[in-house]
């Protein structure tokens, strides 16, 4: 089997063929990447360079069997000739085969308005001038990370507010949404990526390979090369997982014994299920029924679940119909049978030990939807948490966050030129010169790099001719994204 991890074949086509194309006397590309103006959010979380530089760029990553295979590759992709065969080779024999680049970038979780830089590159070696925007298809696959990390911090916010306005208790934020994404992402991996951005924001998921990414890739302790026991290591540092989820059911068990058995289903599960939150799916048959039965049929075994222990909870999921009409539904028909109360400002709350979420095709617009009309019908949005599948893992693309990646610095016979792009589309134009990432009254602002002075830049080394600088523990990275309100 050919090596999937061969950083000589790790880009676009086009791209191995610009090395023969820019001016003869170039030494050095200098580019940046950004969110242009345009994105859906106004600022955007950057997050997941650590995992492709530690994955993909540290260390050797250039061997001659490598180089050999990505050249017959590309002669018989492209055509012969193409391949930049001296210039890997030089990284090889003169790189001792680590990449001669140097990245910058803003700290992993630090929210940053549109517009601005977020990281640049530059090679460190003159004969790797092409290095550069070689390495763009890969360095800007940060852009699905970080615009989920940037979807769900947006999704507190909103969640935030409506706690606010409601009057609700905020003890429960981190959880009120929760991710539901596995089955559907497009591959482990991506179901990793996503999966992990959504921790920065919240600590409910149901996509256990994510759970191991902070343990991998953002863990110090995990990456200090002076642990000799692997399992000892993992063990170790299992408080360090970030993620949870609780019991639940879904319609394989509901469904088991039929609709006319429904209530010896019901009673099994509460039979058996362990102390703490339990989520029931409701939409087997008829929800409404369901809820009926609860809350008088049943009451007995509810009631002896939920007095079992302090902090027992059931959840009840309406998985299908109108999400805003079925939502109210459920809330007034709970609330016949289990009684809420006005809290200070107005708004019914249910008792803290039943509540409904809400998890079918749920996506950010969707969930305003339902906390508005809660808010209208005075239900406080702590009666209802969200589940999030495809809306985390599949509902974002490159332009969400408009995620650009551009040239915008030459050297050439000792002089930088400031190069950049002028389209019709104006949104597209692109930046020029070398920067720098300055605050300035509270808000972030790309300066020119020789305007800096004593001020404080942002951009720091991360990567450096096959050596990660910088390395983020993932709570750090949670702190820097945290809600200023939270």
């Amino acid at each position: 089997m050919i090596d999937n991890n061969n950083i000589c074949l790790m880009s676009d086509s086009y791209k191995f063929t610009h090395h023969q194309f820019y001016p003869e006397d170039t030494e050095y590309v200098y580019s940046y990447l950004e969110s242009r103006n345009g994105a859906q959010f106004n600022r955007t979380v950057f997050f997941g360079l650590q995992y492709i530089l530690k994955k993909y760029l540290e260390g050797q990553v250039v061997s001659e069997d490598k180089i050999e295979i990505a050249k017959n590759i590309i002669d018989e992709h492209i055509g012969p000739g193409i391949f930049n065969e001296e210039g890997w080779y030089h990284i090889l024999e003169k790189c001792d085969g680590k990449l001669p680049v140097e990245i910058k970038a803003v700290k992993e979780g630090t929210p940053v308005e549109v517009s601005n830089v977020l990281l640049t590159v530059v090679n460190t070696d003159r004969k790797c001038f092409w290095l550069t925007n070689y390495l763009e298809s890969l360095l800007l696959q940060v852009w699905y990370p970080s615009t989920v990390a940037t979807l769900t911090r947006e999704s507190k916010k909103l969640l935030n507010f409506y706690l606010d306005v409601t009057g609700s208790d905020k003890s429960n934020l981190d959880f009120m949404l929760h991710d539901f994404g596995f089955r559907g992402a497009s591959s482990y991996e991506s179901s990793q990526l996503a999966g992990v951005a959504h921790l920065i924001n919240f600590s409910g998921t149901d996509t256990v390979p994510a759970l191991l990414m902070p343990l991998n890739y953002y863990n110090h302790d995990l990456n200090n090369k002076n642990y000799n026991d692997f399992k000892d290591k993992i063990l170790g540092n299992l408080a360090n997982i970030t993620g949870y989820s609780v019991q639940a059911t879904e319609h394989s068990v509901m469904t088991s014994l039929g609709e006319d058995l429904e209530n010896n289903t019901i009673k099994t599960i509460l039979a058996n299920a362990k102390n703490g939150v339990l989520s029931i799916v409701i939409d087997s048959y008829n929800y409404q029924e369901f809820i009926n039965k609860i809350g008088k049929i049943l009451r007995n075994e509810v009631d002896t679940f939920l007095n079992k222990a302090d902090g027992n909870k059931i959840v009840l999921r309406p998985d299908s119909g109108d999400p805003v009409t079925t939502t109210l539904d459920c809330l007034n028909l709970i609330d016949s049978y289990f009684s809420s109360s006005f809290n200070e400002k107005g708004y019914k709350e249910l008792p803290p030990e039943i509540g409904v979420l809400w998890g079918d095709g749920i996506d950010y617009k969707q969930m305003r939807d339902i906390l508005f009309a809660m808010k209208n019908n005075k239900w406080a949005a702590s009666n209802i948490v969200f589940g999030m599948g495809g809306g985390i893992h599949s509902s974002v693309n490159r332009d969400t966050q408009r995620k650009a990646f551009k040239s915008s610095a030459q050297y050439r016979s000792g002089k930088w030129y400031d190069i950049y792009k002028k389209p019709l589309d104006v949104t597209k134009t692109s930046k020029k010169g070398k920067f720098s990432l300055i605050k300035e009254n509270g808000s972030f602002l790309t300066i020119p790099l020789n305007k800096l002075g004593d001020k404080k830049d942002y951009l720091e080394t991360v990567f450096k001719n096959g050596e990660i600088k910088r390395f983020m523990d993932f709570e750090e990275i949670r702190g820097l994204a945290k809600l200023k309100e939270n």
